[in-house]
């Protein structure tokens, strides 16, 4: 049990991460209340699986090793948009483990164009699916970037395009999601500007949805990152996706499985300091005094001390009479687990 002056200690940084992130409050409620932008967001286009008669890929045989450095290079662009999309792309690199190298010269991994010289008729943005990416000059694709988007749209899409370039797919497209589409209206939608799309294109980026057995996926999860914006109209319950623009609890938990750190003993291995100047979303953790927290809807979530191998240590048990929010950790019956915006994911066993 902990001491009664360590326990004073967390509930004194919880209020004052609470006092100091309210500003982040703010930000998560624009984040899932852009309903309204679905209805003209761009969306990237499946390059691993287009229209042409190209099979479906398993992510699971497209991912990199785990650690790896991969080479990414620029192929034109000015100044700013590189390094707007250098700026979002390592967001990544919190939750993976994987480096991005930004090299000028030489070989590279992963190749981006923007629209503009030998480029400019390529409108959309996309990305090839993981490794695939070594297998092209020109790999990833930003077709509406420039001097005048929003970092939102810079965030938004260059998250989403690096998200396929280590392998993910879009989370539409997940094998346990279960979209009530309305077929007849997106095919609709999606045949008008600015996509111009056939019905077998919808199907190959919107409908088809993968086998489980090919394919590594977790929970179904709306807030992902790798979500298509859906208005309401496109469904037939009348349910709505709206732009994600950061990287959901889950976004992080998942490619954290995929691209896993080593295993210290220390549950607070590799992760960084809270800082007072730092934005914070859900789902993120930081140490504060010996201790680790993980930031939720509402505030701060006490994990424990560092230097516990013990994910359980300093979460409170499942208590029925408590409304939880997505982020939240509970004990029950000697497991870890996180609310989602659908119910719980187990996180594994206490005492691991």
């Amino acid at each position: 049990m902990k001491k009664s002056k360590i326990a004073r200690l967390a509930l004194a940084a919880l209020i004052s991460f609470s006092l100091t992130n309210c500003e982040k409050d703010t930000e998560d409620v624009l984040e899932t209340n852009e309903i309204d932008f679905s209805k003209s967001a761009h969306v990237c286009i499946a390059k691993w699986d287009a229209p042409n008669g190209a099979k479906a890929t398993s992510v699971k045989a497209k991912q990199w090793e785990t650690g790896q450095t991969i080479r990414v290079k620029f192929l034109n662009g000015n100044s700013f948009v590189q390094s707007k999309v250098r700026q979002y792309a390592v967001e990544w690199e919190k939750y993976a483990n994987l480096k991005f190298q930004w090299v000028t010269s030489g070989s590279a991994n992963i190749k981006i164009a923007f629209r503009e010289g030998q480029y400019a008729d390529e409108a959309g943005s996309w990305s090839y699916l993981g490794t695939d990416s070594n297998s092209y000059a020109h790999s990833m694709h930003f077709g509406w970037f420039n001097d005048s988007t929003s970092d939102t749209e810079f965030r938004r899409t260059t998250i989403h395009e690096f998200g396929h370039a280590l392998g993910l797919i879009h989370e539409h497209q997940n094998p346990v999601a279960g979209i009530n589409w309305d077929k007849d209206a997106v095919y609709a939608y999606y045949a008008g500007a600015p996509n111009y799309w056939s019905q077998a294109q919808v199907d190959n980026n919107l409908f088809r949805r993968y086998d489980a057995s090919i394919s590594n996926y977790s929970e179904y999860d709306p807030l992902s990152i790798m979500h298509y914006p859906i208005p309401a109209e496109h469904t037939l319950d009348r349910v709505a996706v709206g732009s994600n623009s950061q990287l959901s609890a889950t976004d992080k938990a998942f490619i954290g499985t995929i691209y896993p750190f080593p295993d210290s003993g220390d549950i607070c291995a590799g992760v960084a300091p809270y800082n007072g100047n730092t934005s914070y979303s859900t789902g993120d953790k930081v140490t504060y005094n010996g201790t680790l927290y993980q930031r939720t809807s509402t505030g701060w979530s006490n994990l424990g001390e560092c230097g516990s191998s013990d994910p359980c240590d300093g979460v409170a048990p499942y208590n029925g009479n408590t409304s939880y929010s997505v982020g939240d950790q509970v004990t029950y019956n000697g497991t870890l687990y996180q609310r989602t915006s659908t119910g719980w994911s187990n996180l594994g066993p206490c005492g691991a």
